[in-house]
């Protein structure tokens, strides 16, 4: 997506095309990142712009039910619509702290169309994975300083958080001769960028709540909207509740980690049963930045989950995170065996993805999925799916040499007998280093 940064005249194309994004919105749910991102932008131009010729457009698309977004919509053409009062962050304490920030962000901004209607938004995204334009984002400023207005508190947040891993050292030169508190916000986070800490705790069988892994984040330096205070038992009791998952992959994309850490505990909830959509794993696959084990077990959740859709759409998102330089998929292999054994997944649901992405050519993110899950899976002994699997591992195997050590690989291809497991085990032996 590339949404043009505005115009003093949006035309009506423009503004038509926003209003459409609109009704999909309210007919359907707020479940696309880059949807919720055009009518926030296109909402923004309208009110700048013929506030009657957006009304005659958008009122026939306001819901008689009150909400955040027929407050946003009301706001946009002139009404006087606070947020409803069951949107205070009070109300919601138990929600996930990505939900309310979302909340937030369209809250401020219903908030600000009925006072002071913002040139423009700083956030809005200029890329599918939803960084913003550096340039952009300074050039609004430097605006915002000459002409003294400041952006919403939510709207630079998420700009910043939307800022990409590298940024043009004239950028960053200029920012850091901006004088309003916005700015030398901005100008501080591009000198000292922060990289979050994820790690994985064990939450044992609770009621209500099967035992699983977790994932942690200590926010590290980013912003505190980022934080997530709760255990992980409470994270594990809450996660079948969260809603608009789909969107959080674009709130932070420079960070994936910490945003697979929110995700993750999701993931797990619904491995089992429910529709987890599969939004957020295009989301993720799409966001940058280093893997850890937040998204290892993301990713080993999402290959083993119950429905077909969601584990292809898994595969696919381990084809684009295959093509991305330096990536490495050996943790989610890691994770697949961990979690495999202990019951946590079923194996056999792992197979169909892995098999799509070979086909699709990521043999060597294949090979380091299942030659780190059979170090781990082999000594178990046989389950089903564990034949495939070598199988895989079997097709996927580097021909030039490797040095993978697969315990228990040797002492099963040496079996006596024929069956589908030492048949593969013979395969993947025969590719072993001597």
């Amino acid at each position: 997506m590339t949404v043009s940064p505005r115009n003093d005249s949006p035309r009506c194309d423009e503004v038509h095309g926003a209003f459409g994004e609109l009704a999909i919105l309210l007919r359907g749910g707020d479940d696309d990142p880059i949807r919720h991102e055009l009518v926030l932008d296109g909402l923004v131009r309208a009110a700048g712009g013929d506030r009657n010729t957006a009304a005659r457009v958008l009122e026939p698309l306001i819901p008689q039910w009150p909400g955040l977004w027929p407050a946003l919509v009301a706001a946009a053409i002139g009404r006087d619509a606070p947020p409803h009062p069951g949107y205070h962050p009070r109300y919601h304490t138990e929600r996930h702290p990505m939900t309310l920030f979302v909340e937030r962000r369209v809250a401020e901004l219903t908030a600000r169309l009925v006072t002071a209607p913002p040139v423009a938004l700083l956030a809005t995204p200029a890329t599918v994975a939803g960084h913003v334009d550096p340039a952009r984002v300074l050039g609004l400023l430097l605006e915002a300083e000459r002409d003294g207005w400041q952006p919403g508190e939510a709207d630079l947040t998420q700009a910043i958080l939307r800022l990409p891993r590298v940024v043009d050292r004239a950028v960053r030169a200029t920012a850091a001769r901006l004088v309003s508190p916005a700015g030398r916000r901005f100008a501080g986070w591009l000198a000292t960028p922060a990289e979050p800490r994820t790690w994985v705790e064990e939450v044992g069988h609770q009621p209500y709540v099967s035992s699983r892994r977790i994932a942690m984040l200590d926010p590290a330096g980013l912003p505190a909207e980022l934080a997530d205070p709760r255990s992980a038992a409470e994270r594990a009791r809450s996660a079948r509740n969260a809603t608009a998952v789909a969107l959080w992959p674009m709130i932070a994309p420079s960070h994936r980690e910490a945003m697979a850490a929110h995700i993750q505990p999701f993931a797990a909830a619904i491995v089992d049963r429910g529709n987890p959509g599969t939004g957020f794993l295009a989301g993720l696959a799409a966001a940058d930045g280093p893997v850890g084990p937040a998204m290892s077990l993301t990713m080993a959740y999402a290959l083993a989950n119950h429905r077909q859709t969601a584990r292809l759409a898994a595969g696919d998102a381990l084809i684009e995170l295959a093509a991305r330089p330096g990536w490495d998929s050996t943790g989610i292999g890691a994770k697949v065996g961990t979690l495999a054994t202990a019951d946590r997944i079923v194996l056999q649901r792992i197979v169909q993805p892995l098999a799509e992405a070979l086909k699709a050519g990521a043999r060597d993110t294949v090979w380091q999925v299942t030659s780190a899950a059979l170090p781990v899976l082999l000594p178990a002994g046989p389950r089903p799916g564990l034949a495939d699997l070598v199988d895989l591992a079997a097709n996927a195997a580097p021909r030039g040499g490797h040095s993978a050590d697969l315990p228990g690989l040797a002492a099963l291809a040496a079996k006596p007998g024929r069956n589908r497991l030492t048949e593969a085990a013979r395969r993947l032996a025969a590719f072993m280093p001597t």
